[in-house]
């Protein structure tokens, strides 16, 4: 999918050609290592922005920061194929479209985004404990068998020496 001037959603379109102009623009060599993999990779990445624009859906985000990690498993799983977040690292390209995007939405959805922010917000201290009372289990857990191996330890003395410890 190449943008489409025609159909732009609220400048979203017309931001991420401008950054796929400025790649095409770019040479090869200042590229460096694999170019052409640069080049399909930043556009896998303005594919999907560009169908995330047109579905409404919002940028995925930790901490109230883009994802990279979370956005890399979600064009994995609408494409079908792989997509690894180092890209976000390692490809200026990849990096500067999703820069683009979180910018574009939290301009065009400022007010919308703060209220989904605010909601997830929410939902971290119930999120919080559950992992708070997850890992008590664990412990506990642990503590069950540990404590169940000195038994077997101790039974297994008793039944050798015919003693008590």
């Amino acid at each position: 999918m190449t943008p489409n001037p025609q159909r732009d959603d609220k400048g979203i379109g017309s931001r991420i050609a401008a950054v796929l102009a400025d790649l095409d623009a770019t040479s090869d060599r200042t590229l460096g290592g694999s170019a052409a993999a640069a080049r399909a990779n930043a556009r896998r990445v303005a594919d999907h922005l560009l169908a995330m624009a047109a579905a409404g859906e919002a940028l995925p985000r930790h901490a109230g920061k883009a994802s990279p990690g979370k956005v890399a498993a979600a064009m994995a799983e609408r494409s079908g194929a792989s997509f690894n977040r180092q890209n976000f690292a390692t490809n200026e390209w990849c990096a500067r479209l999703l820069a683009e995007f979180a910018d574009w939405e939290g301009k065009a959805r400022g007010g919308a985004l703060a209220d989904a922010v605010e909601a997830a917000e929410a939902k971290r201290p119930a999120e919080r404990r559950v992992g708070e009372l997850e890992r008590e289990v664990l412990l506990l857990r642990a503590e069950n068998q540990q404590l169940r191996n000195e038994l077997a330890a101790v039974r297994s003395l008793i039944a050798r020496t015919g003693r008590t410890p």
